[in-house]
């Protein structure tokens, strides 16, 4: 019998609802068991992300082994002794693959890929790389140089990372976000929003989904031009779906603009689809995107989208075709093109079902697993 393509997915920890964690966690459950032995390592104990979704880790399991590391700081001796011990697991478990996620899962997860011999060690970028500074540009350039490829969620990484890193380009290959089209086809469940408007035939509502822990997502220009909005369309509602330790702020903000009882924060959101089906349109105001998960469920909804003009974002929204791309932190143009859509019902609707449309072309997992299972076949020479 052929042995199956071992991978290991190597990931600091899985206890955030971000988007990183979400394409990894379904990457692991959509590939074909058949074919692929497929492995989560954390380097700290996963929590908050499965008890959020009411999945518990023995379903999670279902499609994967865990192994969890244990490692409090990557400066410790402790740490040291956890790549040995990973080291040894990833030859146990015939590992052909080690496929990591963020800077310290990279650390960790290519020496321990070297010491075990693994066939080839992939290192994934998803973002713009924001948070960089020198001295993490200079380790994450000699860490590189062990890795085998790259792989990236938008053609505006990989120019990012060959850029920056100083990768060749053919090392990086792109792979966009996959998503569940069939979870956003209109017929989930509605939570328990106490909020009459959004089924008023009067009333618009306008969304975003955003995680505001960091000043990144802008949530703040989502704000302003909730407020420049309100001036021309008095019958809008904001919805703000998402949690984080700028939410004070935030509030503060909306306070401030005269504006705190037209903007709804639902804090962390459970069912999606269940959402923002509410809405007339979605918004995604952040200053750096990789490829936005957010924009996608947007587009899979059914939703228009007017999204600051940064990253991938770019190779999402067509102007005037699924949505509108406004300069970054130009909350004026945000609420023109707002106000433009809410005027037109025939535009909301053709640039939804155009956005629909590219979803299920491009990003139903099941053309998403297609191409990752090129790829490694690619990767491993032909050898799957």
């Amino acid at each position: 019998m052929k042995k199956k393509t071992g991978i290991a997915f190597v990931i600091d920890t899985i206890n955030s609802i971000g988007g990183t964690e979400k394409q990894l966690l379904g990457l692991m459950s959509q590939l074909d068991e058949k074919r692929f032995d497929k492995h989560l390592v954390c380097l700290k104990p996963p929590d908050a992300y499965v008890h959020f979704n009411t999945v518990s880790m023995e379903e999670h399991s279902a499609h994967f082994t865990y192994y969890q590391c244990d490692i409090g700081s990557l400066m410790s001796v402790e740490c040291a002794a956890a790549t040995f011990r990973l080291a040894k697991y990833l030859k146990e478990k015939e590992i052909d693959i080690v496929q990591t996620y963020f800077t310290d899962a990279q650390i960790v997860g290519v020496l321990a890929g070297k010491l075990a011999g693994v066939k080839k060690i992939v290192c994934c970028r998803r973002d713009l790389g924001f948070w960089h500074n020198r001295e993490l540009l200079i380790l994450t350039r000699t860490l590189d140089k062990l890795v085998d490829r790259f792989l990236v969620n938008s053609h505006a990484v990989k120019s990012q990372v060959a850029r920056d890193e100083w990768v060749h380009p053919d090392k990086i290959s792109v792979i966009y976000n996959g998503i569940d089209k069939y979870r956003f086809n209109g017929n989930s469940n509605p939570e328990n929003f106490a909020f009459d408007f959004f089924d008023s035939q009067e009333n618009y509502c306008i969304g975003t989904l955003a995680n505001f822990s960091r000043h990144v997502k802008r949530v703040d220009v989502f704000i302003k031009a909730a407020a420049e909005v309100l001036k021309t369309v008095p019958n809008a509602y904001f919805c703000i779906a998402g949690e984080g330790c700028l939410r004070k702020e935030l509030e503060e903000l909306g306070d401030a603009l005269g504006i705190s009882d037209r903007v709804l924060f639902l804090g962390a959101v459970k069912d999606i689809p269940a959402c923002i089906k509410h809405w007339d349109v979605g918004v995604l105001s952040s200053e750096s995107e990789g490829l936005s998960n957010a924009i996608i469920e947007y587009m899979a909804t059914g939703l228009p989208v007017v999204a600051t003009a940064v990253g991938g974002n770019k190779e999402l929204i067509r102007n005037g075709v699924n949505g509108f791309l406004v300069p970054n932190g130009d909350y004026c143009s945000m609420a023109q093109k707002l106000c433009d859509l809410l005027k037109d019902d025939r535009a909301r609707k053709d640039m939804g079902e155009n956005g629909k449309r590219m979803v299920s072309e491009r990003f139903g997992w099941e053309k998403i697993i297609g191409d990752y299972e090129s790829y490694y076949r690619d990767l491993l020479g032909g050898a799957l």
